[in-house]
């Protein structure tokens, strides 16, 4: 008899094989140590001394024990045979899940009819060969009933974890920062001549890619790089009288081409950094170009700035030494308070939610390893059994939980942030918010599975305890028919005497 059983990815593949093969061989050492027969001859040994205790009770006590016996295996021997005997062959398939649908909802569902054995396979027993099918397939369904929304914070992680790995591209953006934004911020504060910066402008002209140097005249149109780059072919229009390039050579783009140019433009080569898979969704999720500046704007924000040479863009030539000041008093306070550590703490959820559904299987593959031990030593206990069966099943139906906490994490964002979605993924908004967002989104990933997990545990113990006084029921009601046998036959033995 063998079954294929669904699981959720291959990490928990390999744990429950792992977990099944060591409980196989717990299960053979106990069998062959007759080890797992104790229990049986505890309970003959427990029911024969009950008996002792009792004294004698018209002759009946050794028909009363048998009973009590034979009940009492028959509760055991469905224990040994459906719950500790691994008789079923089981192969378990990584199940394969619709990545659109991911990408849209950022809620994971499997399809149970896809995905590869990989060629391992372990003996179960019927009973939890049964939960595991029952518990996937209840998880699996609770998490596709969740209503469908963007998956805001799958793609502000995958945009987190983005690194720009070309060396190039880095010294170009070094470049670009000293040649292009350095003196753009350095014209833009001149030209205030003491007026405030509007608030917008203010936002917008604190990156490299600022759609305020982009579009106003004067500033990314009319700066230029400091050398030939490549990618950007002479114009002599442009670069007449310039050094080091003429006609078939690299010429001296704007900052205006430097940036948008397709293709060999930093704009782009910038895009190509970000995997295909978080392009997509961030096309799926938010659906506009500006999306993809706020998205490059916190992948630029991730890593590290590029360094500043005096007077090309260094902070003195940016803002003055007012403006110098004023900013890192601005940094300070907001290193202190509850936005910064908000932000530091947000690498520590990643890794948590990431590390959780691991921990999540290790645990199971710990309770199935341990299994032949505790249904022996319980005595093939039916209270133990349900309080282990829901105790599996909670198990594997936090996955639900957590893919909960992390719908509720996007609603949460959805509503505190409303239109300004792109200010969120660009990495703008009050620390007040990031803070609120951050520990209650926090909370629900280790709240849900301890409330859920406590009630079940609950739940399994009053059902076991059930299951098991309604056995010891039908073992005193045993009793009680052999009882009544003895005292029946006494009377009609004494009514025959008197008769004659």
């Amino acid at each position: 008899m063998s079954a294929d059983l669904m699981t959720f990815g291959y990490f928990e593949h390999v744990v429950l094989v792992l977990g099944w093969v060591v409980n196989n061989a717990i299960w053979g050492m106990l069998n062959e140590s007759m080890v797992a027969a104790l229990p049986f001859v505890a309970l003959v040994l427990r029911e024969w001394y009950q008996a002792r205790r009792e004294g004698e009770d018209e002759g009946n006590k050794g028909l009363l024990t048998l009973n009590r016996i034979e009940a009492g295996f028959y509760a055991m021997i469905l224990i040994y045979g459906f719950c500790t005997a691994p008789i079923m062959s089981v192969n378990f398939q990584t199940g394969e899940y619709d990545q659109t649908h991911f990408q849209q909802c950022g809620t994971t569902v499997y399809d149970s009819t896809g995905g590869t054995g990989a060629g391992m396979s372990a003996q179960i027993p019927l009973w939890w060969a049964a939960v595991h099918a029952v518990s996937h397939g209840a998880t699996n369904a609770a998490v596709a009933s969740l209503p469908c929304k963007p998956a805001y914070q799958h793609v502000a992680q995958k945009l987190d974890e983005t690194v720009v790995k070309d060396p190039k591209l880095r010294y170009q953006l070094n470049e670009f920062q000293q040649w292009c934004f350095g003196m753009a911020r350095t014209k833009l504060l001149r030209d205030s001549d003491g007026n405030s910066v509007p608030p917008d402008v203010t936002l917008d002209v604190d990156w490299i890619g600022s759609s305020y140097f982009l579009n106003t005249p004067g500033y990314y149109d009319s700066l230029y790089a400091d050398k030939p780059t490549q990618g950007f072919p002479y114009d002599a229009n442009r670069d007449a009288g310039r050094s080091s390039t003429g006609p078939g050579q690299p010429g001296y783009p704007t900052c205006k081409e430097w940036w948008e140019t397709s293709g060999v433009g930093l704009r782009s080569r910038l895009m190509d950094q970000v995997d295909a898979d978080t392009q997509s969704a961030l096309s799926t999720v938010f659906g506009t170009s500006s999306a993809e500046d706020a998205a490059l704007r916190r992948v630029l924000k991730g890593n590290p700035r590029p360094s500043r040479k005096p007077g090309y863009g260094s902070t003195f030539a940016d803002e003055g030494l007012s403006g110098w000041v004023a900013r890192l008093a601005n940094d300070a306070a907001g290193f202190v308070g509850m936005g910064a550590a908000a932000a530091a703490a947000a690498p520590a959820k990643a890794i948590m939610v990431d590390a959780l559904p691991m921990v999540q299987w290790l645990t199971l593959m710990a309770m199935i390893m341990a299994l032949p031990f505790i249904l022996v030593f319980s005595g093939y206990s039916w209270k133990v059994t349900g309080l282990f069966t829901f105790i599996m099943f909670g198990t594997v139906f936090m996955t639900f939980w957590w893919q909960l906490a992390a719908w509720l994490d996007n609603n949460l964002t959805e509503i505190l942030y409303g239109a300004d979605m792109e200010g969120w993924l660009a990495g703008i908004g009050n620390s007040k918010e990031k803070s609120i967002r951050w520990f209650v989104s926090f909370s629900m990933y280790l709240v849900l599975p301890a409330l859920w997990m406590s009630m079940l545990a609950w739940a399994g113990y009053r059902g076991g305890e059930a299951a098991s006084t309604a056995i010891k029921g039908g073992q005193q009601g045993a009793s009680d028919a052999g009882g009544k046998g003895p005292s029946a036959a006494n009377q009609v033995a004494g009514k025959a005497k008197g008769k004659k």
